[in-house]
């Protein structure tokens, strides 16, 4: 007497047939749809030999800067290092102001962007470096210049992307089946906003949108809140009909806020690697608490910037629009740290983690979970 049936037998068969596809099947799509990011803020690169002659107006922030770049930013970037070996990851996004700029002349400016770039490439040889361009990126002594971006960051970004040449910093990339889109916050405004409507539409199926930016969408510092993306409202619009995440720099703090809409939700986050404590703790902590623990207090916070934006017909447009979506609970974030660092951005079909890391840490301070 047989002990399987022929009922019994293709029952079996299938059971182990369907447990195949189905184990065979989840790791073809993990391996597709996840992946990492290294992600760098304001690094503000320089040497002193950029510096030759002093510069009274700033010469002791240049000093600052030196110093910071002497011992603390070669720290944070080896941490990064080692971080990035113990995990794959396809790329490193680096948000602007990559140099510090205040060169005497264009050709000290383009031999600082030329190291500065190389410097980055030595610590992250093995991925491709994704770059905008920073406010600090296009001074050059007492007045600002692009020429050293024109000559010296565009051609190697062009290179990096596989690209013969680059006319701006509006270029995008896709990694699996997500978006990236970096903006130049430099060129006239309606040819950033053209620049991203077609993008857009050129990928209509993208799961992710990230919009990589120097200055950020939605203001997110305690100074200088009028510094954005030039046409915000514009850029927001377009972007909260995505499932769309901003990645921006700049303000020297990480940070993240939320706004939420009748047409969807948009999530920035805001990083920094300047090497230092850049800030007045006790203001930071009388205005936000416990940078890594407590909510943003947007209430705190238009207090305390109100008096610059209502001082222009740009800023009180901004008040209003904050005080009517604010008054719908529709605004949400958090300040997390004071200090510098990087991050790693790991994207999945569950959701976007991030975790980021301060000074030379080799654990995370803090993780978000965002969906």
């Amino acid at each position: 007497m047989e002990i399987w049936s022929v009922k019994m037998r293709k029952r079996f068969f299938l059971i182990i047939v369907f447990m195949c596809f189905t184990v065979f099947g989840l790791a073809a799509n993990e391996a597709e749809t996840t992946y990492r990011l290294l992600v760098l803020g304001d690094i503000h690169y320089t040497n002193q030999k950029y510096h030759p002659l002093p510069y009274p107006k700033k010469q002791r922030l240049i000093n600052k800067y030196i110093g910071m770049w002497e011992k603390k930013s070669p720290e944070l970037l080896s941490a990064a290092q080692r971080q990035i070996k113990s995990e794959s990851i396809k790329g490193v996004l680096q948000l602007g102001d990559m140099t510090v700029g205040y060169c005497e002349t264009e050709l000290l400016h383009e031999q600082m962007f030329r190291y500065a770039f190389q410097t980055l490439k030595n610590y992250f040889p093995n991925v491709p470096l994704y770059t905008v361009i920073g406010n600090h990126d296009v001074r050059q002594g007492h007045s600002k210049s692009m020429e050293p971006v024109r000559k010296i960051l565009l051609p190697r970004q062009a290179k990096e992307l596989g690209r013969e040449t680059l006319k701006n910093g509006n270029y995008c990339f896709c990694i699996g089946p997500d978006l990236f889109v970096a903006v130049d916050c430099f060129e006239k405004s309606e040819k950033v906003s053209d620049f991203l409507r077609k993008t857009l539409a050129d990928h209509p199926k993208a799961r992710y949108v990230f919009l990589l930016t120097h200055f950020p969408l939605f203001p997110a510092a305690d100074r200088s809140p009028l510094t954005l993306i030039p046409h915000y409202p514009e850029i927001a619009a377009m972007l909260e009909k995505k499932r769309a995440f901003v990645l921006a720099a700049h303000t020297h703090q990480f940070s993240r806020i939320t706004r939420s809409t009748k047409n969807g939700k948009i999530t920035q986050i805001v990083f920094t690697s300047m090497g230092e404590d850049w800030h007045n703790s006790r203001i930071i902590r009388k205005f936000f608490g416990n940078s890594l623990s407590e909510k943003y207090n947007w209430d705190q916070y238009l207090k305390m910037t109100r008096k610059n934006l209502s001082s222009s017909k740009h800023g009180q447009a901004l008040l209003e629009e904050f005080s009517e979506i604010e008054s719908a609970g529709k605004y949400d974030g958090e300040f997390f740290s004071r200090k510098s660092g990087f991050a790693i951005l790991n994207v999945s079909d569950r959701n976007i983690e991030v975790r980021i890391y301060l000074d030379d840490s080799g654990k995370p301070a803090r993780i978000l979970q965002l969906k």
